[in-house]
């Protein structure tokens, strides 16, 4: 009787379960992103239960700030599109994505309104946690093959 251990073990099973793990790790990025992101377009619509807290957190944020977080939300659905039509490219858009990300929190880690409001270490330890896992797979899918030249369907 063959184990799930020994299933793993072979080449297209394994790369099979890596792709669709990596499959799953992208979607939470991505909603991960979108939460953040809806979060933001809330404030700006004055659906927050405290309008004066939304307007203090609107305006605790800069332009450079939105424009890296709001690239790195877009970007993040890209990297899901390449990995779903199994794209190498996927790996440099996801490294676009990630400097995005650190540009924003970089900027974040100084807004103390922010600070006051969400638990940033919790998420920061999520957010590095997820993207490495990301890293990890983009890495070895490409190098494996799974992952190859961008080609038209």
């Amino acid at each position: 009787m063959r184990t799930l251990w020994s299933l793993l073990g072979k080449g297209m099973v394994r790369k099979t379960v890596w792709y669709w793990i990596l499959i799953g790790l992208v979607l939470v990025q991505v909603a991960y992103a979108g939460f953040w992101a809806a979060h933001d377009i809330s404030a700006r619509l004055g659906l927050w239960p405290e309008p004066a807290e939304a307007q203090a957190f609107i305006a605790s944020l800069t332009l450079t700030q939105e424009i890296l977080f709001f690239s790195h939300v877009i970007l993040n659905v890209v990297v899901l599109a390449l990995v779903w039509r199994r794209a190498r490219l996927a790996l440099p858009v996801y490294v676009l994505s990630f400097i995005f990300d650190r540009g924003d929190w970089v900027i974040m880690g100084g807004n103390t309104l922010f600070s006051s409001m969400v638990d940033v270490d919790a998420w920061a330890l999520f957010s590095f946690s997820l993207q490495g896992a990301i890293f990890a797979l983009l890495i070895t899918l490409s190098m494996d093959g799974t992952l190859t030249a961008w080609r038209r369907r």
